[in-house]
Order: structure tokens, then sequence, then C-alpha cells
């Protein structure tokens, strides 16, 4: 029997929802995936994520695919939550019927390891921020109480999260890197296991034994 869909968007504000801002883009990851034909419904949750108990249209999304037996798709896994737990919670109670396209042949394994990924990389990201910006006040002689503008500061935020984001898939694959080296795999298999859950290479490219040897080597330079 072919699969069913259920597929869950979610903004984080009312102008993202009425607009089609980041909506749109949703739309077009999950209908390059999956034939519309099979698509049964579709909710549109406006929310800046949030604890499951607050997410009410997500909860109307699951309950329909408990009642039909449907997989539940999204665009992304941070569209779902951006908690661990939550996400492993609604992986069990849809018997692994969780579709992702950031994440090919979804388990709870995979699902776990990407989590645990974003988690680390929002923690970095948060801690290589506040020190840029403390570097930047000393450099203009200029400390806790400054006095930047909300609009330089933010301004300043956000152009050092670009650079933060630069290559994100090579620091993704890293993390798995140095996962699947302490479970003793060798260069072959991790390459194999990269390409089977959909990682490219900064250039977009599938990953080979010299690719991984490289960023292998280079996170050991720097540990």
């Amino acid at each position: 029997m072919p699969t069913k869909y259920v597929i869950y968007y979610r903004v984080s504000t009312k102008k993202q929802g009425e607009s089609g801002l980041g909506l749109k883009a949703q739309q077009a990851y999950l209908y390059h995936f999956i034939k519309r034909q099979a698509v049964v419904q579709e909710f549109t949750e406006v929310q800046s994520g949030g604890d499951f108990e607050t997410r009410l249209v997500l909860q109307q999304a699951l309950d329909l695919c408990l009642k039909g037996g449907y997989t539940l798709a999204i665009a992304k896994i941070d569209r779902l939550s951006r908690k661990t737990e939550d996400a492993l919670h609604i992986y069990n109670l849809l018997d692994g019927r969780l579709f992702s396209c950031d994440i090919p042949n979804l388990d709870k394994f995979t699902l776990t390891l990407f989590m645990a990924i974003a988690d680390r990389e929002r923690e970095l990201i948060s801690i290589r921020t506040k020190q840029a910006l403390d570097a930047k006040r000393e450099e203009v002689g200029e400390w806790r109480n400054s006095t930047f503008s909300d609009a330089a500061r933010k301004k300043g935020q956000e152009r050092i999260l670009q650079k933060a984001r630069i290559n994100p898939n090579n620091r993704r694959a890293t993390e798995l890197i140095v996962l699947y080296k302490d479970k003793g795999f060798t260069l072959q298999v991790i390459a194999e296991k990269l390409n089977q859950n959909g990682f490219k290479t900064a250039q977009g490219k599938l990953f080979h034994r010299t690719t991984v040897q490289r960023l292998w080597k280079r996170y050991k330079r720097k540990a």
C-alpha cells in the first residue's frame, strides 16, 4: 500500500505565515520529494517553537496520522522541534512514521544524532557570538555598559551568525565522522554512511574516503 502523508509546516510569525516567507520554501522542499496525490492533508502552525504541549496544530496533525496510519512529513527537523526529547517522543508515538527532507533514511539513531548536532551548533554559535561582541567592545573601548544602539548590535550579531554558518555541511559531517571513528568504523565505511544519510561536501558532492580523511585530520589538528 503506497505511503500517505500528512504535511506539517511551522512558521515563526504571523507575518511569515501570511506572506509565505518560509512557508513557500518548506512547500518546495516537501513537494520535491512527495507527490501531491500522496498527501492527505496539510497543517500550518504559526509559532516560534515551544514545548510539544503548546503546539496545538502539531497535535492535530499527529492525531490524524495516528487515526489513519499516515506518515508525518516535515521540510526540516527543526520545524518539528528543537528539543531532542520532543522529537524522539513524536518519532516513537508514530512508530517511526516520520519523514524529514533534511534527514534521508531517518531512524531513531540518525534522528538522535541530528538533534544532538543541532543542539551543539546552537550552543557554539551562541558562544562565538558572545566572544566576538565582547572583543568588538574592547576594540572600540566599550564594555558591557556600551552605548551601541539596538540596531547596530543586532546588525553585528547577524553578521557574526552568518559567518558562523559557513560550510554547515562540513561541520555536521565532521561531528558524525568523530562519532563513527569512536565506534571504530573505517574511513570508507564512514564515507558510505554519510552518503546514505544525504550528506554532501561543501562543494555539493558525494563523500569519498579521502574527503573523510581530510576532515578527520582537520578536526585532529584543532582538537
